[in-house]
């Protein structure tokens, strides 16, 4: 999914007439700050994957530009988060806790988990 694309689908969730045609102008930090708030989850995937984890989060620079994680995150959480971000632009804090917490639901939704031994400390 390209950044602008994302962006797109965000505007979905916003009232018509809500979001000022400026705000394009924000996607590709709102990208990279999500890029970044994922960055763990991301991970996560490329380690059930059987894939190598990113040393740091990966930017983009263009509204063009390829989001370069997973589809399976990008798609469930990215516009979440990016909607947050357009609320909280206008100054609607109800709709941007709103959708904040559906972007960290959709992360949650969308990051594996793995099973492992837990050592206990204590006993």
């Amino acid at each position: 999914m390209k950044v602008r694309e994302c962006y797109e689908r965000a505007l979905g969730f916003v009232p018509e007439g809500t979001a000022d045609a400026a705000l394009e102008d924000y996607v590709v930090d709102w990208a990279n700050q999500i890029l970044a708030d994922t960055f763990e989850a991301e991970n996560a995937i490329r380690r059930a994957a059987g894939e190598a984890a990113l040393s740091e989060p990966l930017t983009v620079s263009s509204p063009e530009d390829e989001i370069p994680y997973h589809e399976i995150l990008t798609a469930k959480a990215f516009p979440y988060g990016m909607a947050r971000w357009i609320f909280r632009d206008e100054e609607d804090v109800s709709g941007s806790r709103e959708y904040y917490s559906l972007y960290v639901a959709a992360i949650a939704e969308a990051t594996p988990y793995t099973v492992s031994a837990v050592l206990d400390i204590y006993g």
